[in-house]
């Protein structure tokens, strides 16, 4: 295991020696990450969950106050950590059950096609915009640039830009509003800053 004693170490990480935290971090990733595989059985969670605890002794290590030894408190944190992903998984898989139970009882899909002629109501919704409002929105939707992009193409503002395309997003969610379901999914591909 490592040299040097638990509190010789853990002062030279808390005096930002790097050279200390790396050893540690050598010394413990692997066992650390095999620990936690033994709960989670899924090593790209495994490797995530001990690099933040990692991540969280280097952030905390002016605070941390270790009562027993420096290994039994990292593998502790890594069990408490894997704990805390299984008991959001089962949070997740319960609501994500729950949502496709309540679909069982749905007989009515036709909400997710879209209507006949709605690109059409679309297009002529985006054509009745002020020239240079549709002009800002089609070139953060259908080109893909970025709030800054269009302010630099266009010669103005990004606050110009921010105000023009939450004007032609109101004045589309207004004009299509029948078609709100719809339509959101057309109007969140816009791009932001």
């Amino acid at each position: 295991m490592l040299t040097g004693s638990d509190s010789q170490i853990l002062e030279a990480i808390k005096r930002d020696d790097n050279g200390a935290y790396e050893m540690v971090f050598r010394e413990y990733y692997r066992p650390m990450t095999a620990y936690a595989f033994r709960f989670l059985n899924d090593l790209s969670d495994s490797e995530s969950i001990v690099q933040d605890v990692f991540l969280r002794l280097w952030q905390k290590r002016m605070e941390i106050m270790i009562a027993s030894s420096l290994q039994n408190y990292l593998f502790r944190s890594v069990k408490n950590q894997c704990i805390n992903h299984i008991e959001h998984e089962k949070i997740k898989t319960g609501y994500q059950v729950m949502v496709i139970k309540n679909e069982t009882d749905r007989s009515e899909y036709s909400e997710f096609f879209l209507e006949f002629g709605l690109k059409r109501k679309i297009e002529t919704a985006i054509a009745a915009l002020p020239e240079k409002r549709q002009e800002i929105f089609r070139l953060a939707r259908e080109n893909g640039l970025k709030y800054r992009e269009i302010a630099d193409r266009l010669e103005i503002s990004v606050k110009t830009v921010e105000t023009q395309m939450t004007l032609a997003l109101k004045q589309l969610r207004e004009s299509l509003k029948e078609y709100k379901n719809l339509v959101m999914f057309f109007l969140c591909n816009v791009r932001g800053k």
